[in-house]
């Protein structure tokens, strides 16, 4: 069998080449990026296509062209709204691990997802805003557009001065929401025609700008566990979904949904294999924490040296398995290179450089 994996940017996707390949089935990865860090893993075979944000058209018809080769196809990042398109006009027998584009749209957007939640959760109060006018001064509140990612664009207190650049329309709408004082918390499944396959939640830790996480902790929490498997039922979903949530130590709020791969990939990969074409979890005992390469020190080493909390640290650092293992260091360095080189020509941060190309804002 033949596999197209998209994304490659995204360290999950080492996941999905490690498991594909240990079930000898031959792998194949696109992306936009001139490096993507999965490319690197064990050679893997690499396709370069158009930026399906900058240039669909041109995209579509190279990926048309991949999807006639291929068997399965396993989107990873917000390439998958576009990738529905291409796959709605196109008849083909590639089966694509991914919910229908009904689904797909609506879990993506940070209002209409409430739509999907069932009693094993609670979601805090939240409207949408189509004008600025519909904005309230409430310091108790955040406000985000409907479609983003990384935290990005989050207003945390909602003051007049912190509103002033605020751009809402019926184009481009905004959540305002009761913020919800807790931990935070984050879930990862594996779903297939509505059965749950796989299930991980972890605890986000070591974040960058505060949203994305670089250390991913296992956490167990039974409604969690209710939650998702009712949700996989109701929605006969299939593909990979994630949410974000905050127990606040009594209630479990959810905040967000992500239909697609997160970072819980790989707290699941110890116990996930391929076997006759279907997808088999036997959850370890004692799962390990993960963290991204090196980054507890460089981004948060000096931090923990000044609060006295360098030990903690090492120790996170130490018991925790590295998401790019078997990636070679020029491999990593090129990566890093391409993203800083992408973020200098696009004056952006490394965040929006990382994923801009690919994003899906309705």
């Amino acid at each position: 069998m033949r596999v197209l994996i998209t994304c490659p940017r995204a360290p999950v996707t080492i996941e999905w080449v490690r498991l594909f390949r240990k079930a000898g089935h031959e792998v194949w990865l696109v992306d936009s990026l001139n490096f993507p860090i999965a490319k690197y893993y064990n050679n893997t075979k690499y396709i370069k296509v158009s930026p399906p944000r900058l240039a669909f058209e041109q995209y579509k018809k190279e990926m048309i062209e991949l999807i006639k080769q291929v068997d399965w196809v396993i989107p990873n990042c917000e390439d998958l709204f576009y990738l529905s398109r291409v796959r709605d006009g196109m008849q083909t027998d590639t089966f694509f691990f991914m919910p229908e584009s009904d689904s797909l749209f609506e879990l993506h957007h940070k209002f209409n997802f409430f739509q999907k939640l069932n009693e094993h959760v609670k979601a805090p109060k939240t409207k949408l805003l189509t004008s600025q006018e519909q904005i309230e001064i409430d310091e108790k509140s955040i406000l985000k557009p409907v479609y983003s990612r990384f935290g990005r664009s989050v207003i945390r207190e909602v003051t007049e001065k912190n509103i002033e650049k605020v751009q809402v329309s019926e184009a481009y709408p905004w959540v305002q929401q009761e913020r919800i004082v807790g931990e935070a918390i984050c879930n990862y499944a594996l779903v297939l025609n509505g059965e749950l396959l796989a299930h991980v939640a972890y605890r986000p830790m070591y974040l960058l700008n505060g949203a994305a996480a670089t250390y991913f902790e296992p956490y167990v929490d039974e409604r969690l566990d209710k939650f998702i498997a009712q949700f996989a039922k109701d929605t006969n979903y299939t593909g990979q979904v994630a949410f974000d949530f905050i127990d606040d130590g009594k209630d479990l709020y959810v905040l967000e949904c992500n239909p697609r791969a997160t970072s819980g990939l790989h707290l699941l990969s110890e116990g996930l294999t391929f076997e006759d074409e279907v997808f088999k979890y036997r959850p370890k005992e004692q799962p390990s924490a993960y963290r991204v390469s090196t980054t507890l020190y460089s981004l948060f080493g000096f931090q923990a040296l000044l609060k006295g909390e360098f030990k903690q640290l090492h120790y996170d650092y130490k018991r925790a398995k590295d998401v790019l293992e078997g990636v070679p260091f020029y491999g990593q360095a090129l990566s890093m290179f391409g993203m800083l080189q992408r973020a200098v020509m696009y004056r952006k941060e490394i965040t929006s450089a990382s994923t801009f190309d690919i994003e899906f804002d309705g």
